[in-house]
């Protein structure tokens, strides 16, 4: 079975945010010079490559279960198992989870970016959590996970609506006869 021990963790934790650095600065480029159609299929790559990242991160069985949460049972006490053991890596790893994808979406949605994609984060991160439930793989299914995976979104999602909406103001102001998709979402 696949399972990534903590240094490993931090180390793709590390990677994921430089290509997520890299995916805001391609995004923030195409989107400040009017290139939707490069926008468009640049959120299409993303999506599909934080897809598999996300089916490697949470579907494989740990390989001791959880010691602070019983297996098959859904914790539903905030950050009790932070309270037994130190947990600031994994902590990290969830805010970092479902951030490409607010990241991603806040380029794809013009109009409640940030609502809309907290609500899919949140619900995404629900099924994630019954998913290890279900499969009993001894991972821990946490309502943790749950506020920690829908906060990065969120953070994510709101800094992503920020730079869109700065690049695509930069673009109208500096190209009058800029397309008038950039105003419609």
């Amino acid at each position: 079975m696949l399972y990534f021990a903590v240094p490993t963790v931090a180390l793709l934790v590390v990677l994921g945010l430089a290509a997520s650095a890299s995916l805001l600065a391609a995004l923030l480029h195409f989107t400040s010079r009017g290139r939707e159609r490069a926008v468009r299929k640049v959120l299409l790559v993303a999506l599909a490559v934080w897809a598999l990242g996300l089916a490697v991160a949470v579907l494989p069985a740990a390989p001791q279960p959880d010691p602070s949460i019983p297996t098959g049972t859904f914790n539903w006490i905030p950050f009790l198992a932070h309270q037994e053991r130190d947990l600031g890596v994994e902590m990290v790893a969830n805010l970092g989870l479902f951030a490409p994808l607010g990241l991603v979406l806040a380029f794809y949605w013009r109009r409640f970016a940030v609502l809309k994609t907290t609500v899919l984060v949140l619900g995404l991160s629900v099924c994630v959590e019954t998913t290890q439930l279900l499969l009993r793989n001894n991972r821990a299914s946490d309502i943790t996970d749950v506020i920690t995976n829908t906060a990065g979104g969120f953070a994510a999602a709101f800094i992503g609506w920020a730079l869109v909406t700065a690049a695509r103001r930069r673009l109208t102001v500096s190209d009058p006869a800029a397309p008038e998709s950039l105003h419609q979402r």
